[in-house]
């Protein structure tokens, strides 16, 4: 799985001060009627437990810029729960999860279905808000490098 490259995104849950988040290559559109995306969450990410009992997820496609914020999210550094949120601005769309502000997408999702397997947890979302920042360039990562994507 390493050689497919994957989108970078944190996925968000909660509020302040009981807010998760964790960075994740699991996610993708599913559906433009409803609109709706699925992201796969570990069971044992801080994050699941809170996406199940908020009802609610916000999926943020980071930009290269966002690099050290994959980082922190992904819990390289020992940071857990709310403290990672000291990095970055965010914000409430609509759902109340937080939106990272200057993300090249924010998909603020209410959770329609969440099917278990093997590990993880497939939450679907339909998404009840977003934001688009145009002209950025997307955060991705193959053979454990994060990596740009580059025009051919």
């Amino acid at each position: 799985m390493r050689s497919v490259p994957g989108t970078v995104s944190i996925v968000t849950t909660g509020r302040a001060p009981n807010r998760h988040g964790l960075t994740l290559t699991a996610g993708c559109s599913l559906s433009a009627a409803p609109p709706s995306v699925l992201v796969c969450v570990n069971r044992s990410a801080g994050a699941h437990d809170i996406i199940l009992s908020s009802g609610s997820f916000c999926w943020n496609i980071l930009g290269v810029e966002h690099r050290d914020l994959a980082l922190k999210f992904s819990g390289q550094d020992g940071s857990k729960g709310d403290i990672r949120f000291g990095d970055g601005l965010w914000c409430d769309l609509k759902t109340g999860a937080p939106s990272l502000v200057g993300a090249v997408c924010s998909f603020d999702c209410r959770v329609v279905n969440a099917y278990s397997d093997s590990s993880h947890t497939i939450f679907t979302g339909e998404v009840v808000a977003q934001t688009t920042r145009d002209g950025c360039e997307s955060l991705v990562y193959i053979d454990g490098c994060f990596a740009a994507p580059k025009a051919v």
